[in-house]
């Protein structure tokens, strides 16, 4: 999500297809008789045979690490769970994904804008909402509380020069790199262009979300979002605060409450 001016996982259903098996008998002369060849079965990858929302513990490490924070899904105004920086393993993520990108010729910084406080982030928003109005405030960032950044499991990347990486198309060949190897690092390009309606924010090809590596590989061959993924609502936010399920508390939710709020 954008920082400054510059700025700026429920039950699984898995369906495994019934499979019964009858034989029909059924008389045929003689000369009637064909033989068919069996073909093989279509091969289906794992990501393919698996379900979705997939299955998540409350209380797990997979919980928080699959923890969905976005405009319906809040966290408490006090949380800093990595003492104002990101999560070990997004930590180690992020050094890795800079340095293959370097290695692979792209413009990209060392430092990255990462974990944002609540206070921090109604400064970003009530800066947004002043010069770009409320509307265009809420696609491009998050109102305090609903940011991904205060999880510690979000960064964006940024340019050589201090500037959002590849923002706005500048650089699309960078885009298409990220989208096709975060994966490898456990992230996940968090808000795709064709998948706004299920995250609730405009395009952002520097807004990098740590998930695991098997989340993140499955979220990119399925080119699904966080939310489809975990089976939380996303989209815009709700009419009410009274609506939203808390980030921290969604999986001890009802999958239909999490899924239709």
């Amino acid at each position: 999500m954008k920082f400054g001016k510059l700025v700026g996982a429920g039950l699984v259903v898995v369906a495994l297809a019934g499979g019964g098996y009858w034989l029909l008998h059924q008389d045929q002369p003689a000369e009637k008789t064909q033989t068919t060849t069996k073909q093989p079965a279509k091969q289906q990858s794992s990501s393919e045979k698996k379900a979705y929302p997939v299955t998540i513990k409350p209380g797990s490490e997979e919980a928080t690490l699959l923890m969905v924070v976005n405009k319906k899904h809040p966290l408490p105004a006090d949380y800093n769970p990595y003492n104002g920086g990101l999560s070990p393993r997004t930590e180690t993520a992020k050094n890795q994904l800079i340095a293959a990108m370097k290695q692979a010729g792209f413009d990209v910084g060392d430092t990255v804008s990462g974990y944002r406080g609540y206070d921090y982030q109604k400064t970003l928003y009530d800066g947004y909402v002043a010069s770009e109005g409320q509307a265009e405030a809420d696609a491009v960032s998050a109102r305090p509380g609903y940011s991904e950044h205060q999880s510690g499991l979000a960064f964006d990347l940024r340019n050589g020069s201090g500037g959002l990486f590849a923002e706005g198309g500048s650089d699309p060949a960078a885009a298409k790199w990220l989208r096709d190897n975060a994966y490898k690092y456990g992230l996940i390009v968090r808000y795709p262009a064709d998948l706004t309606s299920s995250t609730g924010y405009s395009h952002e090809e520097w807004h990098m979300r740590y998930v695991g590596m098997t989340a993140a590989k499955v979220i990119k061959e399925q080119n699904i979002s966080l939310e489809q993924y975990t089976g939380n609502a996303g989209g815009d936010y709700n009419k009410t605060k009274s609506e939203d399920i808390p980030a921290l508390e969604e999986y001890t939710a009802k999958y239909s409450d999490r899924l239709t709020k």
